[in-house]
């Protein structure tokens, strides 16, 4: 709510954001941001529906062969236009391979040496810089 995010939809697995440590962490932003269940099926047809880009938060460090994109200011102004969605992992799995299949992978670069940063300190940089004030407003279809 505090970066202008339109809603969350949640996969499978994902906290119950009623839960009461989810409640009291989110002071009652639980209640006030708009909240959709579902499964992948349901994702893609959202996706299709608005022209989404899926992006999901992902370590730089993985030894997959795919590219990860940087979050960078240029990365996120060449963003600007379209409505998009993130995708967080679980902390201790991270993506599934569905989101990863499904996603484009973005990385934090980091100048220290840690492996990762856990989800909820990521997920509120990915928010941040990925804010939608510059990004087509889903209601105008």
């Amino acid at each position: 709510m505090a970066f202008g995010w339109g809603g969350a939809f949640l996969l499978p697995g994902c906290c119950d954001p009623f839960n009461e440590k989810a409640l009291r962490a989110s002071r009652g932003a639980s209640f006030q941001l708009p909240l959709v269940s579902g499964d992948w099926l349901h994702l893609d047809a959202l996706r299709n529906y608005y022209n989404m880009k899926i992006l999901a938060g992902h370590p730089a460090n993985d030894q997959k062969p795919r590219r990860i994109s940087r979050l960078t200011r240029d990365f996120t102004d060449s963003l600007a236009d379209k409505p998009l969605c993130l995708v967080l992992g679980s902390e201790g799995v991270g993506l599934s391979k569905k989101a990863k299949d499904s996603s484009e992978l973005v990385s934090i670069p980091m100048t220290g040496e840690f492996e990762s940063l856990n989800v909820s300190v990521a997920g509120g940089i990915l928010l941040y810089m990925l804010q939608p004030e510059n990004h087509k407003d889903l209601s105008s279809g």
